[in-house]
């Protein structure tokens, strides 16, 4: 069999079967990745919000339940848009977003033509994390020479 014969079936994946990945306090993701998608099931609990951030990933977010506010713009420029049931956000790449949890809800997200989600998120958060975690290792290697 030549590659573009090969047979390729599509594939369920149980929610019950997808590992559960923390985002954060009161965040928890659910994702299955493809060659050029990422598709998201997130529990997020009132009161708690994504990071401001952005991506080079496209992405949408249809709300399932409860209601959430989506950010979009940088700070001084923000437009803000409550969400119910069935609304959609659509992010293009690289505009910083955030949406924020006004009751218990649940969202999914598609993420494309990615997917470059974990190399790709960029918050003042992260990269302060990660330069801390950087310097720590430093001091550790420094210490164990």
């Amino acid at each position: 069999m030549t590659d573009e014969n090969e047979r390729i079936d599509a594939t369920v994946h149980k929610y019950e079967d997808i590992p559960v990945k923390k985002f954060g306090e009161g965040i928890d993701l659910r994702r299955v990745e493809l060659k050029t998608l990422a598709q998201t099931w997130v529990e997020m609990k009132e009161g708690f919000s994504s990071p401001l951030h952005r991506h080079e990933d496209e992405q949408t977010v249809v709300l399932i339940s409860g209601k959430i506010r989506a950010r979009s713009g940088p700070k001084g420029e923000e437009i803000f848009t409550e969400m119910k049931p069935g609304d959609i956000l659509t992010v293009p790449s690289n505009v910083v977003h955030q949406v924020e949890a006004l009751e218990d809800s649940v969202f999914c997200e598609g993420f494309g033509p990615g997917p470059n989600l974990e190399g790709g998120i960029q918050t003042v958060f992260m990269r302060k994390q990660r330069r801390a975690e950087a310097a720590a290792k430093v001091s550790e290697d420094a210490k164990n020479t």
